[in-house]
């Protein structure tokens, strides 16, 4: 949703907290061989993978200098992962009358307004009596 694909960054801007960009891209000494977006990691890959990901960089600069340059390049892809569905009727309840499941929790909403439609959905039901 962000890149459309592949994301890439500097690791350069990656450490300073930047999103990399094509004119900071253009001008370093790497020439990206994956077509790929460049953009900001850290608003797809949560903040204890960075921090291991730049941690490994620099450990891997010690056996192999140079890995810790600016001009690195990372790839990366934005990937959800849902929970697996729950079974439900056409109301959105469980086999257990009155369960009913809404939200991330029913693994069938993908986003918030997804999300905030089934509560509004299964408060209607509940108020009709059904």
């Amino acid at each position: 949703m962000l890149a459309g694909g592949v994301m890439v960054q500097r690791f350069g801007d990656l450490v300073r907290g930047r999103r990399s960009t094509v004119k900071r891209i253009e001008k370093g000494l790497v020439t990206p061989t994956l077509a790929a977006t460049p953009g900001d990691l850290s608003l797809v890959l949560p903040k204890r993978i960075l921090d291991g990901i730049i941690e490994m960089i620099y450990a891997l600069d010690k056996i192999a200098p140079g890995t810790a340059n600016d001009d690195t390049l990372l790839y990366g892809v934005e990937v959800k992962f849902y929970n697996m569905e729950v079974s439900l009727d056409d109301n959105l309840m469980t086999r257990y009358p009155g369960l009913y499941i809404i939200g991330d929790g029913s693994g069938i909403t993908h986003s918030l307004s997804h999300a905030s439609a089934s509560g509004v959905f299964v408060a209607r039901r509940i108020a009709e009596g059904e």
